[in-house]
């Protein structure tokens, strides 16, 4: 039997997995005590000025203060308002021993990086004034992206330094539940270059790159993936999955695809159902290997439906070498926790997945 981590690596090669990966035993998921994107608590400033609080119907995740006047009201004068953080000042030796006291030989050790491109410029502006801004100022837009990139690319060099990560978890949201926010072609000319820089410079360090966004984004799915990302998550279902199936297995791993929003977080719906949706994802993106089923969810549920992916994952390839585990590990489900599963964004925070 190989670990979770040497089963990933088979698939990031092309090699063809022993199991369909199960990721709360995969990764080793971090977010840097040294990066101060959300404040350490359940309130404060983040390191350019934004307040945030964690909102009680979404406890997994901080979110900008209504209220606060925003930090960056005209796009266009961004380089004489934003104050970037000295990097070179933090003591990023104190901060691994404190994140990261051991490093799991048997998992990924995976830093998140939240605030991408657009959330930055949105967390700074307010979401109506950042998408004014979009349509009125690209080009403004686009130097911000680019100086915001810059500074992504140096973090992730002190936590290869650092930390010896082994991949980026890059978080940046482009669409909602029915489209992108923007034109396909303003993210093509004015976010696109940028983040395929941040592509570049984390496998020039030998780290995987995970591109996390939300939402609809069946309209540049194919940039994406031609971007040369690692992994793709969280390949929500209001997107066309199959045609992801059928056009870019092999190409890129999915991680996500389950339905939280109708099936995992409806209590109407029966466990017998989740297990289902489990199974019918794993089916649809599993056939050549490179999966990780996954939902981001608010319920305590998520943990049962991942448990369901292992027990059928484990007799997907090689039914004969790890039957009996995939058994061992469903009679263990009937005293799993019932802490929600997800990230909290909290720096210093060791994600329990």
């Amino acid at each position: 039997m190989i670990t979770e981590r040497e089963n990933f690596l088979r698939m990031i090669r092309r090699e063809g997995p022993d199991y369909v990966a199960y990721q709360p035993g995969l990764l080793q998921m971090i977010v840097p005590s040294a990066l101060k994107d959300r404040p350490e608590g359940r309130k404060g400033y983040d390191w350019f000025g934004v307040h945030w609080s964690v909102d009680e119907s979404m406890p997994l995740s901080p979110v900008v203060t209504v209220g606060h006047k925003p930090v960056l009201e005209d796009i266009t004068e961004w380089e004489s308002v934003i104050k970037w953080p000295d990097l070179s000042e933090i003591d990023w030796e104190a901060c691994a021993r404190r994140d990261v006291p051991e490093k799991d030989p048997t998992k990924i050790l995976c830093a998140m990086l939240v605030s991408g491109p657009f959330e930055r410029l949105h967390d700074l502006m307010g979401f109506e004034e950042a998408l004014c801004a979009i349509y009125t100022e690209p080009e403004a837009c686009s130097a911000f992206f680019s100086r915001l990139c810059d500074f992504k690319i140096e973090q992730i060099r002190y936590l290869k330094k650092y930390y010896d990560v082994d991949m980026i978890h890059f978080q940046d949201d482009w669409g909602s539940q029915k489209d992108l926010f923007f034109r396909p072609d303003f993210w093509r000319e004015y976010i696109k270059p940028h983040v395929q820089r941040v592509v570049d410079a984390t496998h020039e360090l030998d780290i995987y790159f995970n591109m996390h966004s939300c939402g609809r984004i069946d309209r540049i799915v194919d940039d994406i993936i031609a971007m040369g990302v690692d992994v793709l998550d969280p390949a929500q279902p209001v997107n066309d999955l199959e045609r992801w199936a059928r056009d870019y297995s092999g190409k890129v791993i999915f991680m996500g695809g389950l339905n939280a929003q109708d099936v995992i977080d409806n209590p109407a719906v029966s466990d017998e159902d989740v297990r289902r949706e489990v199974e019918s994802k794993i089916d649809l993106f599993a056939k050549e290997g490179y999966y990780i089923p996954f939902a981001v969810s608010l319920s305590p549920r998520v943990n049962k439906a991942l448990g369901y992916g292992y027990v059928y994952g484990r007799t997907l390839y090689k039914p004969e070498e790890y039957g009996s585990d995939a058994e061992a590990f469903r009679v263990r489900m009937e005293t799993m926790s019932e802490e929600p599963a997800g990230p909290t964004f909290v720096p210093g925070t060791v994600i329990k997945v």
